[in-house]
């Protein structure tokens, strides 16, 4: 199995010596996965009203990556609540794709398992016409197991600058899969985002992620036989079905985030003019280049990932917040990260362009498309003000973002 840095590194090389739209892609491991954004002047802040850094981590720690546009001025595309399906039951109902906006007005009867009250509705008409959303993608290095197929475990882990009490989040997060929605939320710290399962008694159990490899290509959907399917659903992993926008089809390798944005206590602010910013969002951790020259890696075999429900995690209390109110000013952002494994190796250059290319048209499809600085964007922009900063300070400072200690229960070799 090729090393994350490796795999960084060839994914790296391939987007830069393809060029054109592939060149405005790169690896990176925290993602600016942000509501909205401030300004200061009429230019773009690293700082804002609800903004998250989101990371991809292994199950031992390992940090991991997804392949995306800049984060400073990133690609977004447009589309309307209605125009994006989410895998959801209802109160222990059968799964099955539903609209996010039928999701935000029943948020009530679909987070009920979690402690929301039943009349909980988070739709906004005028906001939930637009919605931003953002693709992005990823290769997972696995290793073959006792059962032939590679996997690796894994959890998104997301740092919201403007949430420092579990009492009052920024946002109600979804976290989405062909196996169904996890309805959590901002807090504290930084939040690692489980899949769900509930008992009949309403015990709530967290599972960590998993990516195996299969036998679809990268780029495009999964079209699975009756046997492919009726084989992965024994084993309990996922399978392909309709999510995320229409132009996605069918599909069990994407993992999407969507942020529903919370009212706050916070009275109105000042605005800031033209203050100095502290680079703030750039405390993220690069990885960094080996000086030593090394032997390119191998190319691997990269296939589309089933991202099902892996192991236990914990059980869980469920959320602090039991009737949120919608915020009348942010509109909801979605994430998309769609998964592959590749397994002896580093991705082929072929690959990665395919990933790509899959995620352009997706951005194509949108109702619109373009850059954050753009005027189009500006529903998710507005003029930093003092209370922001002083928020998002004091988060970093008294609640920083936690470090994973890799291999901590393997005692290091002379």
């Amino acid at each position: 199995m090729a090393s994350v840095d490796a795999t960084m590194k060839a994914i790296n090389e391939a987007c830069r010596s393809k060029g054109g739209h592939y060149a405005t892609y790169s690896c990176k491991v925290v993602s600016w996965d942000d509501v909205s954004r401030g300004t200061v002047g009429g230019s773009l802040s690293c700082w804002g009203a609800n903004i998250t850094d989101t990371y991809l981590k292994s199950k031992t720690g390992q940090r991991l990556f997804t392949v995306r546009s800049d984060n400073w001025n990133e690609k977004l595309g447009v589309v309307s609540a209605d125009e994006v399906a989410v895998v959801a039951s209802r109160a222990g109902g059968p799964l099955q794709p539903v609209t996010l906006r039928s999701v935000l007005q029943q948020m009530g009867t679909y987070g009920s398992y979690a402690g929301l009250e039943g009349q909980t509705d988070l739709s906004n008409t005028a906001l939930d016409a637009q919605c931003s959303i953002r693709f992005q993608t990823t290769f997972i290095p696995v290793e073959k197991s006792s059962d032939g197929r590679g996997k690796l475990e894994f959890a998104t882990e997301a740092y919201n600058y403007n949430t420092t009490s579990d009492s009052d989040p920024r946002n109600l997060v979804l976290l989405c899969t062909s196996q169904g929605m996890a309805v959590q939320q901002d807090g504290r710290g930084s939040k690692k985002l489980f899949h769900h399962a509930v008992e009949g008694n309403g015990k709530i159990h967290r599972y960590w992620l998993e990516a195996e490899e299969s036998l679809h290509k990268v780029g495009g959907e999964q079209r699975e036989s009756d046997q492919e399917r009726a084989e992965a659903l024994a084993r309990g992993k996922a399978t392909s079905s309709v999510i995320g926008i229409r132009a996605m089809g069918q599909r069990f390798n994407v993992l999407m985030t969507i942020q529903a944005c919370m009212e706050d206590d916070l009275d109105d602010c000042m605005e800031l003019a033209s203050a100095p910013q502290p680079q703030l969002q750039s405390l993220q951790l690069m990885s960094r280049s080996s000086a030593r020259r090394s032997a390119p890696a191998p190319k691997g075999l990269s296939s589309a990932a089933r991202v099902s429900r892996g192991t236990e995690h914990d059980v869980w209390k469920g959320l602090s917040i039991k009737s949120p109110q919608r915020n009348g000013a942010e509109h909801v952002t979605v994430t998309v990260v769609i998964y592959n494994a590749v397994r002896g190796g580093v991705p082929t250059p072929d690959d990665v362009a395919a990933a790509i290319d899959d995620l352009e048209g997706l951005y194509r499809a949108c109702s619109d498309t373009g850059r954050l600085a753009d005027t189009k964007f500006d529903f998710m922009k507005e003029q930093l003000k003092v209370d922001d900063m002083i928020d998002i300070t004091a988060k970093v400072a008294f609640q920083p973002p936690v470090v994973d200690v890799l291999q901590h229960d393997v005692f290091p070799a002379a």
